[in-house]
């Protein structure tokens, strides 16, 4: 034998016919009627809470949709008036345009050909 080691019999785990009786005659599930209550009770308990989040969520939910909406008119709103700001740069910019605020305000003109010399 080696130093140390224990060793048993093995023996198999046999029950007396009453116990397997006992167990077998429970098959029947019954709850008490307390236990029934409380278990109602946390149920309807738990369908009121999922109702009042979802109630909570669907507020929410419909405040943001407002506000997107608010915020897309505005945007929209800038994008018009960018586009009719970028309308009236490139009238201002446009050579005529130039030639032309030039002509009023410092008296300047464009030369001519024959005002025009090469060296």
């Amino acid at each position: 034998m080696i130093a140390g080691l224990q060793s048993r019999t093995f023996r198999t785990n046999v029950l007396p016919a009453g116990i397997r009786q006992q167990v077998v005659s429970r098959s029947d599930w019954a709850i008490s009627r307390r236990l029934a209550k409380l278990v109602t009770l946390i149920l309807c308990l738990s369908l009121l809470v999922v109702f009042a989040f979802s109630q909570l969520m669907h507020r929410q939910i419909m405040s943001s949709v407002g506000r997107l909406e608010q915020l897309q008119s505005v945007r929209n709103e800038f994008g018009s008036e960018n586009i009719a700001l970028l309308a009236a740069r490139a009238g201002l910019t446009s050579k005529e345009s130039v030639m032309e605020r030039a002509a009023e305000k410092y008296s300047l003109f464009a030369p001519r050909k024959e005002q025009v010399r090469r060296l």
